[in-house]
């Protein structure tokens, strides 16, 4: 099974009322995609579980990857395996539930393994993953997040 790693970000801008996410994935140090989009009435969380769910989704057969995150959000919840108890309960007093059980799917298919990281410190692929993410949500005709739209 081949190895890969993933530098993901997640962010949202208040003022434009939209976020966007980012995958930057890697093969033996060296890039080989850059993965983006931005969406309308979303929250900096959606675009953080997303930019996960994108890196992963680009594999169509199972790997072993290693996805550096600066969101304790989604680091903790993966670690701890919560997300997977919500989905077991149907705890639907969970926010992101529609996200967290395509997540777990994907979690179930590959080998995942997921680190932590500060971001915005010296840290070349974050910093390239929040650049692009951030860039995206100011991007035109990006798609709305029909979850969140009514409730932002």
């Amino acid at each position: 099974m081949d190895s890969y790693e993933a530098y993901t970000d997640g962010s949202y801008q208040d003022s434009i009322k939209a976020g966007g996410w980012a995958a930057i994935i890697l093969k033996e140090g060296k890039i080989i995609k850059k993965l983006y989009q931005g969406w309308k009435y979303t929250t900096n969380n959606r675009c953080e579980i997303r930019a996960v769910i994108e890196a992963l989704k680009y594999f169509k057969e199972s790997v072993n990857i290693t996805i550096y995150s600066d969101s304790q959000y989604v680091v903790g919840s993966i670690n701890s395996e919560s997300c997977f108890k919500w989905i077991e309960k149907s705890d639907l007093s969970k926010k992101n539930l529609d996200l967290w059980l395509e997540l777990t799917n994907l979690l179930s298919y590959h080998n995942v393994t997921m680190v932590w990281v500060k971001g915005h410190e010296n840290n070349t692929f974050n910093n390239m993953a929040d650049l692009y993410c951030t860039h995206s949500a100011t991007c035109l005709n990006i798609p709305e997040d029909e979850i969140c739209k009514s409730s932002i």
